[in-house]
């Protein structure tokens, strides 16, 4: 028996505001922390115990049980995984202690300095530590323990000096701590943790405080307390400079570029109440004697389709009498009977904030010496300490370098950048990946497909042959482990960056690989001297390049049959994996791609290389292009599987052709932009000029090829003209909607507040910035960039870095299923989507039953430690981050839409002079 990898966990304070007098008691149940929140808030933070990993155990010989069943082994249990059976992932221990949170908010259970001073206690508990265990009958479960925000309000402001903190039933000994408003941590001032260099544009932070269940819907208006101003202060605490408060957003200011469907927000508000009867009908009618509500009251519903429905609907309530109530102007379909549970709750409005926030801008300030530093406000506190240096965003850009290559899939990680992982997903005895008939942009992994990719491997679509053996690379995707042409753009945006970059930047070292170290063709032996960023966007493009099919044309990535099963690994993986059949959009995908590099490698003066990614990407546009003239030749074994299927009894082929074709012409047209400026020829510039005669915007790929096409020597002088005008035009929309937002950020006004639009950009806003800076080169660009990589890592409403490596406290738990399964700590580099609405994570299974990892139905002795407290519901948008991985849409991230863009905009930052 072999042990592949045991966790040690400890647990300790990265940046302790006081100084405690001694370490908790029960290093389970303890005091994490205690700041001040305002002058008369002291801040505690609470954990429960936390899950004990598991690791991972490679037996003697394979188990007879199934793949994904629990067997006792050595006095404990464990996960049969792996596609031999040869490995068990051992339990996580769950937590044994848990806060007694009624006890706590009790504010007469407290004494400061032994009198009664706390007059109120506001409490918000959020999921911190989750695991994965046996539960009842064998099925596996997943739970999580939590962190306790706990606000005191006293009968005054908090005296400086030592104080001591007598907690409920004494369930920790008194602390000790000491209040110094030059040393004190100000929880409400929300810092940067990257830091600044000293030229820096958009040096700012943010004063804002949200409590839960507070007077006036919990928002805090620092104005009351008399606060007017800030400083910054050296690590001596000498004041280097000074500036006043600016009120930002209040609570009731419309945010209409949030994202959302309405520019302020529907937040419960006050104690759910039972539905006691319902009539369907125009409109429907709730019965709920003594409801209390009037006409015009919002009302959210919670519960109407039973136990495991977790979603809210909104609705207006009308023709109120005593003891009930109609319904107008849902906000979406309601069932036709209501379960029993159903709620009702009123509701009031605020914006994304939900409190006011107050801006500190010392962009003004230089600062003489590079050093440690933090804002001040006087009775308050102060900040995070952050640094001031010249390698700011080198140090977030390296840290971006090392989530690429964490993700990297076909070799093995050798720890350079924290985390080690054999090789996963290489073709061979161990693993046999098939060559199916289904392409990727007929699947449910492309926007528009039509078939589930869940049917790749079925014997229906399967070729009957496997792949070749130079089948591996690329990134994998996210947590789960497919490699998908859309990363692409991710190689694109370096070597755009990599053009714009001075010399001296170009050759900085990131501390990955060499492509000779880690690439099969000879080519790649005598390109060492590349610069490491080129050597990043290489190891991207050859994948899919191995990926091209004798006639050019080209497969857009491996997946496997399903997402990974919890508990197993990348390495370990058990399920049927597939190469994805061409397609002619991915085929003009990796075409631009491919030129692209080909042009930058010809000017870094590699010829051979260039010629080979030349050819590649001529080949594939001679593919593609046959394709577009004859579809039906082209997918002729994926339309008789599909046919087969019954993928086309809905919808024919015919249908499905069009959109396929209509899809594929406007990569097409990137594809054609990218050749034209490779290759001159003024048959591709034709198919681009076209386009834009025929109205054409800036979206991703779309963007790409009106800047390849601008950038072309030969480009039409009136085009090109127009095509920096409409770039210019579209940046300055989105500068002008940052000044109704409650914080910057680069999110586009009209994205919807969804999968990957909570914190990160897009490429598609990254490139587009960037780009206009090139034509213009309008401050305001580097500021908001700047504001937006702060808000992603500790100026935001959590005080929270939303990057794995960066930061004095960041996210823990993200949805990364390699060290989950290994037991280990989160890789560094891994930026998470972030921010989402409450609708939009409102999932059965994780707030539905008692079985639920966060459960909100069911015994209260067993939902008391599992809940979101306050209701999911009541927390304003910038307070609803649920650190929990199967809270997907807010814990996932994807290499291309989070640390891809994180990565590209910290090395452009740092390339400014």
């Amino acid at each position: 028996m072999k042990h592949f990898l045991i966790l040690c966990l400890s647990l300790h304070l990265l940046c302790p505001a006081f100084a405690l007098a001694s370490p908790p008691p029960d290093p389970a149940l303890h005091v994490h922390d205690i700041t001040m929140a305002a002058p008369d808030i002291i801040a505690v933070e609470i954990h429960d115990s936390a899950f004990l990993s598991g690791e991972i155990v490679e037996l003697d010989r394979p188990r007879p049980e199934a793949v994904g069943t629990w067997v006792f082994h050595e006095n404990r249990w464990g996960l049969v995984i792996g596609p031999q059976r040869r490995h068990l992932r051992m339990s996580d221990v769950p937590p044994d202690r848990f806060l007694e949170r009624a006890a706590f908010d009790r504010p007469d259970a407290y004494r400061i300095d032994g009198d009664n001073r706390v007059v109120a206690v506001y409490r918000k508990s959020m999921p911190r530590s989750s695991g994965l265990y046996r539960g009842d009958g064998g099925t596996t479960q997943t739970g999580a323990s939590f962190r306790h925000m706990l606000y005191l309000k006293l009968d005054r402001a908090l005296e400086t000096g030592p104080h001591r903190i007598a907690w409920p039933q004494e369930t920790f000994p008194a602390t000790d701590f000491a209040f110094d408003p030059l040393t004190t941590r100000a929880l409400a001032i929300r810092a940067t943790q990257i830091g600044h260099r000293s030229h820096d544009l958009g040096k700012a932070a943010y004063l804002a405080l949200w409590l839960p269940g507070g007077p006036d819907h919990g928002a805090v208006n620092f104005r009351t307390y008399g606060i007017e101003a800030f400083s910054v202060v050296d690590a001596s605490g000498r004041e280097v400079f000074s500036a006043p408060i600016r009120l930002r957003s209040g609570p009731a200011d419309p945010e209409p570029a949030n994202g959302l469907p309405s520019p302020l927000v529907d937040y419960a508000d006050g104690t759910p109440q039972p539905v006691e009867d319902f009539q369907p009908g125009e409109p429907p009618r709730i019965t709920a004697p003594g409801h209390g509500l009037r006409d015009g009251t919002r009302v959210l519903l919670e519960r109407m389709g039973g136990e495991q429905d977790a979603s809210g609907l909104l609705a207006t309530v009308a023709e109120a009498d005593a003891d009930t109530f109609a319904l107008v102007d849902l906000d979406g379909p309601i069932p036709q009977t209501a379960a029993a549970g159903a709620t009702f709750t009123s509701t009031h409005r605020s914006n994304r904030a939900g409190t006011f926030v107050f801006e500190l801008d010392y962009s003004d300030w230089v600062p003489a010496a590079s050093g440690e530093y933090r804002l001040h406000i006087d009775g308050l506190g102060v900040s995070d300490t952050f640094t001031v240096s010249d390698d700011r965003w080198m140090a977030l850009a390296r840290n971006g370098f090392a989530g690429l290559y964490n993700h990297r899939s076909g070799i093995p990680l050798d720890g350079r950048f924290g985390f080690t992982r054999p090789a996963a997903f290489r073709p061979g005895p161990d693993m046999a990946i098939a060559e199916s008939k289904l392409p990727l942009s007929w699947t449910s992994n492309w926007p528009g497909g039509f078939i589930s990719f869940e049917q790749g491997p079925k014997p229906d679509w399967v070729t009957g042959r496997t792949v070749p053996d130079d089948y591996w690379g690329g990134y994998m995707d996210a947590g789960d482990w497919d490699r998908r042409i859309q990363h692409l753009v991710i190689s694109d945006a370096f070597i755009d960056l990599f053009e714009r970059l001075p010399p001296e930047k170009r050759t900085v070292s990131a501390g990955i690989p060499k492509s000779g170290e880690v690439l099969p063709h000879p080519a790649y032996r005598d390109a060492d001297s590349l610069p490491d960023l080129l050597h990043e966007a290489i190891w991207n493009v050859d994948f899919y390049r191995r990926l091209q099919m004798p006639d050019g044309s080209i497969r857009g990535g491996i997946e496997s049959s399903e997402h990974p099963m919890p508990g197993s690994t990348s390495f370990l993986e058990h399920l049927p994996v597939y190469a994805y059949a061409p397609d002619h959009i991915a085929t003009y995908r990796y075409a631009a791609s491919a030129a692209r590099l080909a042009r930058v490698l010809r000017d870094a003066g590699q010829p051979a290389l260039a010629d080979l990614f030349r050819a590649s990407a001529l080949h594939a546009w001679d593919a593609a292009e046959r394709a577009t003239a004859d579809p039906d030749a082209f997918y002729a074994d994926a339309i008789a599987a599909a046919t087969k299927a019954g993928a086309f009894n809905d919808v024919p082929w015919e249908e499905r052709k069009a959109a396929l074709q209509d899809s594929a012409g406007d990569f097409r047209v990137a594809a054609a932009a990218s050749l034209f400026r490779l290759e001159g020829e003024a048959s591709h510039a034709e198919i681009v000029e076209e386009a834009w005669r025929g109205g054409w915007d800036l979206y991703l790929h779309k963007g790409d090829a009106a800047w390849d096409y601008h950038q072309s020597a030969n480009a039409d002088p009136a085009i090109r003209t127009a095509i920096g005008e409409t770039i210019l035009r579209e940046s300055e929309l989105l500068l002008s909607a940052q000044s109704s937002l409650a914080y910057p950020s680069m999110k586009h006004p009209y994205a919807p507040a969804g999968w990957g639009q909570g914190g990160p950009p897009d490429f598609g806003q990254t490139q587009l910035l960037f780009r206009a800076y090139q034509l213009n080169g309008n401050p305001a660009i580097i500021r908001l960039m700047e504001q937006t990589m702060h808000g992603l890592h500790g100026a935001n409403q959590l005080g929270l870095s939303f990057t794995t490596g960066i930061g004095v406290r960041g996210i823990e738990h993200p949805l990364h299923e390699d060290h989950r399964s290994m037991g280990i700590p989160v890789p560094p580099g891994i930026t998470i989507y972030g921010w989402a609405p409450q609708s939009a994570s409102a999932y059965g299974w994780v707030f539905g039953p008692e079985w639920s990892p966060l459960a909100e139905v069911g015994p209260e002795r067993i939902v008391a430690t599992r809940r979101i407290e306050p209701h999911r519901f009541t927390l304003p948008f910038f307070e609803y981050l649920v650190e929990h991985p199967a809270v997907i849409i807010q814990q996932e991230y994807t290499v291309d839409q989070a640390i891809g863009p994180v990565t590209f905009i910290a090395l452009f930052l740092d390339s400014l002079q």
